[in-house]
C-alpha cells in the first residue's frame, strides 16, 4: 500500500462524518463496478458539495441518487452494511479527486459465523447481483429501445436467479402471542406470518437474503418476530394461501418475486 492510501485512509478515519450517495433505486449505497479492475464499489465524499455535483452527474445517466450524511456513530453500521452488500472498494474523495480504497484496509470487519441449517447471516453474491440489476431495471426516462441494454438486463437477471436459486433466505414469523416456548414442529395457532400490501392492496409475504436485512426489517415492527431459514426450492409451502409472492429485503432494495415464477424456478433441476 502506497504512502498516499495510507494517508487517505487516515484520514477518513478521522472524520466526524461523510457524504454517501443513496441509490433510489435499491434505498443502499449507490454500487460501481470498476471497468478496468472489476472492484465493486461506493463513493464516500467528505464534502457535501462534492457528493451533489457527483448526484447531478448520475442524475444525466439516468441513475438518481440522495445524498445521505453519515455521522461517526452510524459509520461502523454504514461499512458493516457495505461489506454484507458485497463492496469491496471505497471511492474516497477529499475535495481534490478520488482516492480509491480497499474497504478491509478502511475497517475491520469481522466475516460472521455461519452454522448449518441456521439462518444465513450474509448472501453477498445475492445482495449484489439485485443490486446491479435494480439499478439498471429501474433507471427512469428509458423509454426508447435498446437492445444492447436488453441484452445486459437479461444476462444480469440470469445471474440473480442463479443466485437465488442456490440461496438460503431468512423468513419472518410473528410469535407475539406465543405462550411459553415455540416448537416448531407442532402446529401452533398462535404463530402468524407478517405480511406487506402493495399500492393494489395485494398481499406480499417479506422475506430475507441474510439476517441483517431481517434485522432492518424487524426494528420498524411493533411486532415479536423470530427467524426462520429455508432454501430457495421450499420457499412456496410456507407462502400465505393468499400472497402474490415474495417481497425480497422490503427495507432495503424491495425485489418482488411473483408466486408463479417461484414455483416454476424451484422446480428446475
Amino acid at each position: 500500500m502506497s504512502t498516499d492510501n495510507r494517508l487517505m485512509i487516515k484520514n477518513l478515519q478521522k472524520l466526524d462524518h461523510f457524504y454517501v450517495l443513496t441509490s433510489k433505486a435499491t434505498n443502499l449505497p449507490f454500487a460501481e463496478c470498476d471497468s478496468e479492475t472489476f472492484d465493486d464499489q461506493t463513493a464516500i465524499f467528505e464534502q457535501e458539495q462534492d457528493a451533489k455535483e457527483y448526484a447531478e452527474k448520475l442524475e444525466e445517466e439516468n441513475q438518481p441518487t440522495v445524498v445521505t450524511e453519515i455521522i461517526k456513530d452510524k459509520m461502523s453500521a454504514f461499512y458493516t452494511g457495505l461489506y454484507l452488500t458485497g463492496i469491496n472498494r471505497v471511492a474516497f474523495h477529499n475535495g481534490a479527486g478520488f482516492c480509491y480504497l480497499d474497504l478491509s484496509a478502511v475497517v475491520t470487519v469481522k466475516k460472521p459465523e455461519q452454522k448449518d441449517n441456521m439462518p444465513p447471516v450474509m448472501n453477498d453474491s445475492l445482495q449484489l447481483t439485485a443490486v446491479y440489476f435494480l439499478q439498471e431495471l429501474r433507471r427512469p426516462n428509458q423509454n426508447t429501445p435498446d437492445p444492447e441494454r436488453n441484452a445486459r438486463l437479461r444476462e444480469m437477471e440470469q445471474e440473480l436467479i442463479a443466485n437465488l436459486r442456490r440461496s438460503r433466505f431468512v423468513l419472518a414469523l410473528d410469535v407475539t402471542d406465543v405462550k411459553g416456548a415455540l416448537d416448531l414442529t407442532k402446529p401452533n395457532p398462535d404463530v402468524k406470518v407478517p405480511y406487506l400490501k402493495n399500492s393494489t392492496g395485494d398481499i406480499i409475504q417479506p422475506i430475507f437474503s441474510d439476517l441483517w436485512e431481517f434485522e432492518k426489517f424487524r426494528q420498524k415492527n411493533p411486532r415479536k418476530l423470530q427467524a426462520l431459514s429455508a432454501p430457495f426450492q421450499k420457499l412456496v409451502p410456507p407462502l400465505i394461501q393468499n400472497a402474490k409472492g415474495f417481497a425480497l429485503n422490503p427495507a432495503g432494495f424491495n425485489l418482488l418475486l411473483q408466486r408463479d415464477k417461484v414455483e416454476a424456478l424451484a422446480k428446475q433441476q
